[in-house]
């Protein structure tokens, strides 16, 4: 199984042509916003879709009341790096799964940031789609920005994830060269591999296991159920 898990589906009626295009790529599921009600997995044609909900704001209440709201109800939960305090508190906050770095906001990632989120198991997410639409000096400056950060990901011992960041069927790029890309940005290619395949599998399987009914709490689960006499 592979999985995109940051494909931005804006429109309900262009979907087929996503999962069209995923399909075509090799991808055998992907991660949206735009989801059918409140499940956070369905199929199409046997296609995995997977609900994500991206939190934003400057203001720490209203990301941690997003967060608080939707959690439970999403497959992925990505918060997009806005300021230190927003930033500090979703990587310690173990219902965050991902911290998406938008290279427009004039946010720096700090070591600090990615040793707490080492520690609860937050990835950095790393999206293909702004470097398809820019060139130039700009896209030097996100290739700069992403490099940082990646390196300073890595050297806390935080997870990476490649994603495409897709809003159009076009921009979607295949495992192979999101592979690329992350050597482009100084991941090993063992890294770079990871971060495509199975990094986002195990955050997925991870939140399985918190969706189900035998899951207490991080770390915590019920083995066996007593009978009742």
């Amino acid at each position: 199984m592979v999985v995109d898990v940051g494909v931005c589906v804006s429109d309900p009626d262009s979907l087929k042509s996503f999962i069209q295009m995923a399909q075509r790529i090799g991808f055998t599921g992907f991660a949206t916003h735009n989801t059918e009600g409140d499940s956070d997995q369905y199929f199409e044609d046997g296609f995995s879709i997977l609900k994500r909900v991206d939190v934003s704001g400057r203001g720490l209440k209203s990301v941690r009341k997003q967060v608080d709201s939707i959690r439970k109800h999403s497959m992925i939960v990505a918060v997009k790096l806005t300021s230190i305090e927003t930033a500090n508190w979703a990587a310690e906050d173990q219902r965050v799964d991902l911290l998406t770095l938008d290279p427009s906001w004039e946010y720096r990632f700090r070591d600090t940031t990615a040793r707490l989120a080492a520690a609860s198991n937050t990835a950095l997410e790393i999206r293909f789609e702004p470097l398809l639409r820019l060139d130039g000096l700009n896209r030097s400056k996100v290739i700069k920005v992403y490099r940082e950060s990646v390196q300073t990901a890595i050297d806390s011992g935080m997870q990476v994830i490649l994603s495409s960041g897709a809003t159009h069927p076009l921009h979607m790029r295949s495992a192979m060269a999101m592979r690329h890309l992350g050597e482009l940005l100084g991941m090993k290619p063992e890294y770079a591999e990871n971060a495509v395949n199975q990094a986002p599998l195990d955050i997925i399987e991870r939140n399985r296991r918190r969706f189900g009914s035998d899951y207490v709490a991080e770390g915590v689960e019920i083995i066996r159920r007593g009978t009742e006499d």
